[in-house]
């Protein structure tokens, strides 16, 4: 007997069963002011214990979980790897970043520029210190 399941897995985290939902046949009520509105909602999955279920389909979801776990963890994994990958590129910027205000040094490199020129033009650039040796 072959039906559409939407198999919710257990969480990770919670070791949770899984749970097999089905569409609901149930009605859905919803208040409205002092009106009362029932209709059925395609939308909303019914919970269903695991062990209600025949062997087959116990071993089906058995199987989900299994591969559903190795899925969680290889996902979790590549996180991990992602992180450790964020926080090596951010040394490396950081660290180049300090290294360029470190050896380039702005103030100095001008200032190298101002003696030459004064040496150089002393009539147009007399205001500019030449350096004594």
């Amino acid at each position: 007997m072959l039906f559409r399941v939407a198999l919710r897995t257990r969480s990770f985290l919670t070791r949770r069963l899984p749970v097999y939902r089905c569409a609901s046949t149930t009605p859905s009520t919803t208040h409205i002011g002092s009106d009362v509105q029932t209709r059925k909602d395609d939308d909303m999955l019914e919970t269903i214990d695991i062990e209600d279920l025949p062997r087959a389909q116990k071993r089906f979801a058995k199987q989900f979980e299994k591969v559903n776990e190795e899925r969680v963890k290889e996902i979790f994994a590549k996180n991990y790897k992602n992180h450790i990958a964020l926080a090596v590129l951010s040394c490396l910027v950081v660290g180049i970043y300090y290294y360029t205000i470190y050896a380039v040094k702005q103030e100095t490199f001008l200032e190298e520029i101002d003696e030459e020129m004064a040496a150089e033009h002393p009539k147009t650039h007399g205001h500019l210190h030449v350096a004594e040796k």
